[in-house]
Protein backbone atom coordinates (compact mmCIF):
# COMPACT_ATOMS: atom_id res chain seq x y z
CA UNK A 1 0.00 0.00 0.00
CA UNK A 2 2.91 2.29 0.78
CA UNK A 3 4.11 2.10 -2.84
CA UNK A 4 0.66 3.00 -4.20
CA UNK A 5 0.58 6.06 -1.95
CA UNK A 6 4.02 7.07 -3.22
CA UNK A 7 2.72 6.77 -6.78
CA UNK A 8 -0.32 8.85 -5.86
CA UNK A 9 2.00 11.51 -4.46
CA UNK A 10 3.87 11.61 -7.76
CA UNK A 11 0.60 11.74 -9.67
CA UNK A 12 -0.36 14.78 -7.55
CA UNK A 13 2.82 16.54 -8.62
CA UNK A 14 2.14 15.72 -12.29
CA UNK A 15 -1.38 17.13 -11.98
CA UNK A 16 -0.03 20.26 -10.30
CA UNK A 17 2.34 20.83 -13.24
CA UNK A 18 -0.48 20.33 -15.75
CA UNK A 19 -2.61 22.82 -13.81
CA UNK A 20 0.23 25.32 -14.14
CA UNK A 21 -0.29 25.10 -17.91
CA UNK A 22 -4.08 25.15 -17.68
CA UNK A 23 -4.14 28.21 -15.42
CA UNK A 24 -1.25 30.20 -16.83
CA UNK A 25 -2.09 33.67 -18.22
CA UNK A 26 -1.77 32.43 -21.81
CA UNK A 27 -4.28 29.62 -21.22
CA UNK A 28 -6.71 32.07 -19.63
CA UNK A 29 -6.28 34.35 -22.65
CA UNK A 30 -6.97 31.40 -24.95
CA UNK A 31 -10.15 30.51 -23.06
CA UNK A 32 -11.29 34.12 -23.41
CA UNK A 33 -10.45 33.98 -27.11
CA UNK A 34 -12.56 30.83 -27.58
CA UNK A 35 -15.39 32.45 -25.59
CA UNK A 36 -15.31 35.50 -27.88
CA UNK A 37 -15.44 33.24 -30.95
CA UNK A 38 -18.37 31.25 -29.54
CA UNK A 39 -20.23 34.40 -28.55
CA UNK A 40 -19.41 35.87 -31.96
CA UNK A 41 -20.88 32.92 -33.85
CA UNK A 42 -24.00 32.98 -31.69
CA UNK A 43 -24.35 36.75 -32.09
CA UNK A 44 -23.91 36.62 -35.87
CA UNK A 45 -26.61 33.94 -36.06
CA UNK A 46 -28.87 36.18 -34.00
CA UNK A 47 -28.12 39.18 -36.21
CA UNK A 48 -28.76 37.11 -39.31
CA UNK A 49 -32.12 36.04 -37.90
CA UNK A 50 -33.00 39.66 -37.11
CA UNK A 51 -31.93 40.74 -40.59
CA UNK A 52 -34.16 38.08 -42.18
CA UNK A 53 -37.03 39.25 -40.01
CA UNK A 54 -36.47 42.83 -41.14
CA UNK A 55 -36.43 41.77 -44.81
CA UNK A 56 -39.69 39.89 -44.28
CA UNK A 57 -41.21 42.94 -42.55
CA UNK A 58 -39.98 45.21 -45.34
CA UNK A 59 -41.62 43.04 -48.00
CA UNK A 60 -44.86 43.08 -46.02
CA UNK A 61 -44.69 46.86 -45.73
CA UNK A 62 -44.11 47.22 -49.47
CA UNK A 63 -47.18 45.10 -50.18
CA UNK A 64 -49.26 47.16 -47.78
CA UNK A 65 -47.88 50.36 -49.31
CA UNK A 66 -48.92 49.18 -52.77
CA UNK A 67 -52.43 48.51 -51.46
CA UNK A 68 -52.61 51.93 -49.82
CA UNK A 69 -51.36 53.56 -53.00
CA UNK A 70 -54.09 51.79 -54.91
CA UNK A 71 -56.69 53.03 -52.43
CA UNK A 72 -55.43 56.60 -52.74
CA UNK A 73 -55.77 56.39 -56.54
CA UNK A 74 -59.39 55.25 -56.18
CA UNK A 75 -60.18 58.16 -53.86
CA UNK A 76 -58.33 60.63 -56.07
CA UNK A 77 -60.21 59.57 -59.22
CA UNK A 78 -63.63 59.87 -57.73
CA UNK A 79 -65.68 62.54 -59.47
CA UNK A 80 -66.52 64.90 -56.60
CA UNK A 81 -68.91 66.91 -58.80
CA UNK A 82 -71.15 63.88 -59.31
CA UNK A 83 -70.95 62.46 -55.80
CA UNK A 84 -74.09 62.65 -53.70
CA UNK A 85 -74.22 64.23 -50.28
CA UNK A 86 -75.00 60.84 -48.79
CA UNK A 87 -71.64 59.51 -50.00
CA UNK A 88 -69.52 62.45 -48.84
CA UNK A 89 -69.22 61.06 -45.32
CA UNK A 90 -68.06 57.74 -46.79
CA UNK A 91 -65.45 59.54 -48.90
CA UNK A 92 -64.18 61.50 -45.88
CA UNK A 93 -64.05 58.31 -43.81
CA UNK A 94 -62.04 56.55 -46.52
CA UNK A 95 -59.63 59.47 -46.77
CA UNK A 96 -59.13 59.64 -42.98
CA UNK A 97 -58.56 55.89 -42.85
CA UNK A 98 -56.01 56.17 -45.64
CA UNK A 99 -54.14 58.97 -43.85
CA UNK A 100 -54.08 56.93 -40.65
CA UNK A 101 -52.81 53.84 -42.44
CA UNK A 102 -50.10 55.79 -44.26
CA UNK A 103 -49.02 57.40 -40.98
CA UNK A 104 -48.77 53.97 -39.37
CA UNK A 105 -46.76 52.65 -42.30
CA UNK A 106 -44.43 55.63 -42.05
CA UNK A 107 -43.84 54.86 -38.37
CA UNK A 108 -43.15 51.22 -39.19
CA UNK A 109 -40.64 52.18 -41.88
CA UNK A 110 -38.80 54.49 -39.46
CA UNK A 111 -38.62 51.67 -36.90
CA UNK A 112 -37.37 49.33 -39.62
CA UNK A 113 -34.60 51.75 -40.57
CA UNK A 114 -33.59 52.19 -36.92
CA UNK A 115 -33.37 48.43 -36.37
CA UNK A 116 -31.37 47.99 -39.56
CA UNK A 117 -28.87 50.65 -38.51
CA UNK A 118 -28.52 48.99 -35.09
CA UNK A 119 -27.77 45.63 -36.71
CA UNK A 120 -25.12 47.19 -38.95
CA UNK A 121 -23.51 48.90 -35.94
CA UNK A 122 -23.46 45.75 -33.80
CA UNK A 123 -22.16 43.67 -36.70
CA UNK A 124 -19.27 46.10 -37.13
CA UNK A 125 -18.37 46.02 -33.43
CA UNK A 126 -18.52 42.23 -33.35
CA UNK A 127 -16.42 41.92 -36.48
CA UNK A 128 -13.73 44.15 -34.95
CA UNK A 129 -13.64 42.03 -31.77
CA UNK A 130 -13.33 38.81 -33.74
CA UNK A 131 -10.59 40.26 -35.94
CA UNK A 132 -8.64 41.37 -32.86
CA UNK A 133 -9.11 37.99 -31.17
CA UNK A 134 -7.90 36.08 -34.24
CA UNK A 135 -4.87 38.34 -34.54
CA UNK A 136 -3.87 37.50 -30.96
CA UNK A 137 -4.55 33.75 -31.20
CA UNK A 138 -1.16 32.93 -32.76
CA UNK A 139 0.87 34.55 -29.99
CA UNK A 140 -1.40 33.04 -27.32
CA UNK A 141 -0.86 29.50 -28.64
CA UNK A 142 2.88 30.10 -28.80
CA UNK A 143 2.91 31.18 -25.13
CA UNK A 144 0.93 28.08 -24.11
CA UNK A 145 3.33 25.85 -26.04
CA UNK A 146 6.29 27.53 -24.33
CA UNK A 147 4.74 26.81 -20.93
CA UNK A 148 4.14 23.17 -21.92
CA UNK A 149 7.78 22.83 -22.96
CA UNK A 150 8.82 24.32 -19.64
CA UNK A 151 7.01 21.70 -17.52
CA UNK A 152 7.39 18.74 -19.91
CA UNK A 153 10.80 17.55 -18.61
CA UNK A 154 9.51 17.63 -15.03
CA UNK A 155 6.45 15.58 -15.99
CA UNK A 156 8.60 13.02 -17.82
CA UNK A 157 10.87 12.73 -14.78
CA UNK A 158 7.89 12.07 -12.49
CA UNK A 159 6.37 9.56 -14.92
CA UNK A 160 9.65 7.67 -15.04
CA UNK A 161 9.69 7.49 -11.24
CA UNK A 162 6.18 6.01 -11.33
CA UNK A 163 7.34 3.38 -13.84
CA UNK A 164 10.19 2.47 -11.52
CA UNK A 165 7.77 2.05 -8.60
CA UNK A 166 5.07 0.05 -10.40
CA UNK A 167 6.94 -3.32 -10.32
CA UNK A 168 7.29 -2.88 -6.55
CA UNK A 169 3.52 -2.72 -6.00
CA UNK A 170 2.51 -5.85 -4.10
CA UNK A 171 -1.29 -5.50 -4.16
CA UNK A 172 -1.93 -5.47 -7.90
CA UNK A 173 -5.69 -5.49 -7.43
CA UNK A 174 -5.63 -2.30 -5.35
CA UNK A 175 -3.34 -0.65 -7.87
CA UNK A 176 -5.60 -1.53 -10.79
CA UNK A 177 -8.52 -0.06 -8.87
CA UNK A 178 -6.43 3.04 -8.20
CA UNK A 179 -5.70 3.51 -11.90
CA UNK A 180 -9.33 2.90 -12.89
CA UNK A 181 -10.66 5.45 -10.39
CA UNK A 182 -8.03 7.99 -11.42
CA UNK A 183 -9.00 7.50 -15.09
CA UNK A 184 -12.64 8.17 -14.11
CA UNK A 185 -11.72 11.51 -12.60
CA UNK A 186 -11.68 10.43 -8.94
CA UNK A 187 -8.45 11.84 -7.52
CA UNK A 188 -6.84 11.58 -5.09
CA UNK A 189 -8.08 8.03 -4.76
CA UNK A 190 -6.81 7.30 -1.25
CA UNK A 191 -7.52 9.99 1.35
CA UNK A 192 -7.19 10.17 5.14
CA UNK A 193 -9.93 10.61 7.71
CA UNK A 194 -9.76 14.20 8.95
CA UNK A 195 -11.55 14.37 12.30
CA UNK A 196 -14.99 13.12 11.25
CA UNK A 197 -14.67 14.32 7.65
CA UNK A 198 -13.62 12.72 4.37
CA UNK A 199 -10.15 13.92 3.45
CA UNK A 200 -11.25 14.20 -0.19
CA UNK A 201 -14.70 15.80 -0.40
CA UNK A 202 -14.60 17.27 3.15
CA UNK A 203 -18.12 16.01 3.91
CA UNK A 204 -18.86 14.95 7.47
CA UNK A 205 -19.21 11.19 7.88
CA UNK A 206 -21.74 9.35 10.02
CA UNK A 207 -20.65 7.89 13.36
CA UNK A 208 -21.66 4.45 12.14
CA UNK A 209 -19.39 4.84 9.07
CA UNK A 210 -16.47 5.95 11.24
CA UNK A 211 -16.89 2.97 13.58
CA UNK A 212 -16.85 0.60 10.61
CA UNK A 213 -13.82 2.41 9.20
CA UNK A 214 -11.92 1.93 12.45
CA UNK A 215 -12.48 -1.80 12.11
CA UNK A 216 -11.91 -2.25 8.38
CA UNK A 217 -9.20 0.47 8.07
CA UNK A 218 -10.38 1.31 4.51
CA UNK A 219 -13.87 2.22 3.29
CA UNK A 220 -15.30 3.91 0.23
CA UNK A 221 -16.68 7.37 1.01
CA UNK A 222 -20.46 7.42 0.72
CA UNK A 223 -20.33 10.89 -0.85
CA UNK A 224 -17.42 11.10 -3.30
CA UNK A 225 -16.37 7.47 -3.89
CA UNK A 226 -12.80 7.95 -2.69
CA UNK A 227 -11.20 5.37 -0.43
CA UNK A 228 -10.80 6.67 3.12
CA UNK A 229 -7.95 5.23 5.13
CA UNK A 230 -7.82 4.95 8.90
CA UNK A 231 -4.27 4.57 10.13
CA UNK A 232 -4.51 5.23 13.86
Amino acid sequence: MKTILEIQKLDRQIRALKREVEHCPASIDFKNYKRILQEGRARFEQLESQANEIIKTYNTLMNRYSNQKGNSEIIRKRNVDNISLDNISSLISDANSLVGDLSEEHRRVEDLVRRSEEIVRKSGELSNKLTEAKARSGSIKARIEAKKQEVAPKIVELENKIKELEPKVQDKEKYEKYKAMKANGIFPVYVPLEDNFCGGCKVELSLNFIERLKTKKMLTCEHCGRIIMYDK
